[in-house]
C-alpha cells in the first residue's frame, strides 16, 4: 500500500510536470508565432505602401516585373490577421474554460481590448487633425469611425477581436466537448459560405468587415483550444493535409488577388474561398512551425516581438506617417524606401515599450 501511494503520487508528479512543460511549451509558440504574424503584418503594410511607387495602377500602363515581384508576396501574407484571429480565439476560450466566470471575463476584456481602442482611435483621430488635416468628425461621424474601427487603417483589427469576445462564451462549451475537425471544418465552411451568399445577394457587402467574414480561422483556433492536449500529435499528423489545402487553395486565390488588385474583374466565390482555405491553412502551418522550433536566439527574438506584438501592431503607422512627413517615401525609392521604413516601424513601437515599462518599473521602486 505504501508503494502504491508513492507511486501514486510520483505518477501524478510527472503528469503535472508533464502538463506544466506542455503548457509552457504552448505559450512559447504562441508567442513565437505571434512574432512571425507581427514581421508578415509590418510586411504587408510596409510593401503595400511602396506598391504604387512601381506601378500606379490609375495610370492604366501594363505593370513591371518589379511590382509583381512585391504584390504577389504582398497578398499571400494575407494569412497574417486571420493568424492573429486564431491565436485570439483559442488563448481566450482557454481563459474562459480555465475561469468559468463570464462576468470576470467580460472585465478582463474590456480593459486589454476595448479600452486601448478606444485611446488609440482617439490618439489616430488627432493624428488625422492635426499632422494630416482632415476635418475634426463630428459626433455622429466619430461614432461610425468607432463602429467601423476605420479611425486609422488598422484599427479594424480591434472591432473583428471585440466581436470575437462577445461570441466567444456561446460557443466555448461546445468546443469542450473536443468535436471531431472534420465536423468543425464543415460546419465553418457551410456558415461561412452562407455568410458568404447573405452578403452577396441579400444585405449586400454588410458582413465583410465583421467577424463573421472570418469564420474558418476562429473555429480552427476554437477546435485548437479543446484539442489542446493534443498539439504535438496534431502538427506532426495535420502538417501535410494542411499543406496540400493550403496550396491548392493558394493557387487558386494568388492570381485573383493580384488580378483584383489591377481592379481587374474576377469571380468573386473563387477569390473568397480560395482566400479563406489558404489563410486558415497557411495560419496553422504557421504555428505548427513556431511549435517545432527549438530553443535558440531565433525562437528567443521572436517571442520578444510575439510579446510585443500588439505594441508594434497599434503603433507601426505612426512611424510610417512620419517617415513621409520628412519625404523618405519619394527620396529612397521602393528597395531602400521598405528597408528603412520596415526598421522604423519596428524600432519606434519597441523604443516606446521598453521606455513604457522602465518607467512603470521606474514608478513602482
Amino acid at each position: 500500500m505504501a508503494q502504491d501511494v508513492v507511486g501514486t503520487g510520483q505518477a501524478e508528479a510527472g503528469t503535472q510536470q508533464s502538463s506544466r512543460q506542455t503548457g509552457q511549451a504552448r505559450l512559447t509558440a504562441l508567442d513565437v508565432c505571434r512574432g512571425l504574424t507581427i514581421l508578415v503584418v509590418l510586411f504587408i503594410h510596409v510593401s503595400g505602401h511602396f506598391l504604387p511607387v512601381l506601378h500606379p495602377v490609375k495610370s492604366h500602363t501594363p505593370p513591371t516585373w518589379a511590382w509583381y515581384a512585391l504584390a504577389v508576396p504582398n497578398q499571400d501574407g494575407q494569412w497574417a490577421v486571420p493568424c492573429f484571429l486564431m491565436l485570439s480565439a483559442f488563448v481566450n476560450a482557454l481563459s474562459l474554460a480555465r475561469g468559468g466566470d463570464v462576468e470576470r471575463y467580460a472585465k478582463r476584456r474590456v480593459q486589454t481590448a476595448l479600452v486601448p481602442y478606444l485611446l488609440w482611435s482617439a490618439v489616430y483621430i488627432a493624428v488625422n487633425v492635426l499632422v494630416k488635416h482632415q476635418h475634426t468628425p463630428g459626433l455622429r461621424q466619430t461614432l461610425t469611425l468607432l463602429q467601423n474601427g476605420t479611425a486609422y487603417f488598422h484599427l479594424y483589427f480591434f472591432v473583428l477581436v471585440l466581436e470575437m469576445y462577445v461570441l466567444l462564451p456561446l460557443f466555448v462549451p461546445l468546443f469542450r466537448k473536443r468535436p471531431p475537425f472534420w465536423a468543425v471544418a464543415l460546419g465553418a465552411t457551410a456558415l461561412q459560405a452562407g455568410v458568404y451568399g447573405l452578403n452577396r445577394y441579400i444585405f449586400l457587402h454588410r458582413f465583410q468587415t465583421t467577424i463573421l467574414w472570418d469564420i474558418l480561422p476562429v473555429a480552427l483556433g476554437l477546435w485548437l483550444f479543446g484539442q489542446s492536449a493534443r498539439w504535438p500529435i496534431l502538427f506532426r499528423r495535420g502538417v501535410w493535409g494542411a499543406g496540400a489545402v493550403t496550396l491548392a487553395a493558394l493557387l487558386v486565390y494568388t492570381p485573383l488577388a493580384v488580378a483584383a488588385m489591377l481592379h481587374q474583374p474576377v469571380n468573386t466565390a473563387l477569390y473568397q474561398f480560395g482566400q479563406w482555405g489558404y489563410t486558415a491553412g497557411m495560419s496553422f502551418l504557421i504555428l505548427a512551425l513556431a511549435g517545432a522550433l527549438g530553443r535558440g536566439r531565433l525562437t528567443a527574438l521572436l517571442g520578444y516581438l510575439g510579446a510585443e506584438s500588439l505594441a508594434i501592431y497599434v503603433m507601426h503607422p505612426l512611424a510610417i506617417l512620419a517617415l513621409d512627413k520628412l519625404g523618405l517615401n519619394k527620396a529612397l525609392g521602393a528597395g531602400l524606401g521598405m528597408v528603412v521604413y520596415y526598421a522604423a516601424c519596428l524600432a519606434l513601437p519597441l523604443g516606446a515599450a521598453w521606455v513604457w515599462k522602465r518607467g512603470k518599473a521606474a514608478g513602482r521602486a
